[in-house]
């Protein structure tokens, strides 16, 4: 054991934690490869679209990856805390690309 006490959840946090359970127990008993293959699907329509294709798809993956990043933030690592920062920030910096060049 640890020995520290876990960090007091807002009503904000448990509120999405509580929304988010249906959602992530029907992800889990998808096929394992299908939310990487679709986010690779998706993240090469947001390279390759046209703007507003490739804007929708790019921020649909954006927001799938904060959430992710949101929900698992507690329990991670320092390390695995700064994969799912570069992430986001990777992808909010795509999808800014993409809006003043398209």
């Amino acid at each position: 054991m640890s020995g520290t006490a876990p960090a007091p959840r807002s009503p904000f946090r448990l509120s999405v934690e509580n929304g988010s359970r249906r959602l992530l127990t029907r992800l889990h008993g998808l096929p394992r490869l299908l939310i990487p293959l679709a986010t690779g699907i998706l993240f090469a329509v947001g390279v390759l679209a046209p703007p507003a294709i490739g804007i929708a798809a790019l921020a649909v993956i954006l927001v799938f990856v904060g959430w992710l990043a949101y929900l698992s933030w507690p329990v991670v690592s320092t390390g695995g805390k700064l994969m799912r920062l570069l992430m986001v920030v990777l992808v909010a910096g795509l999808l800014v690309y993409r809006v003043l060049t398209g």
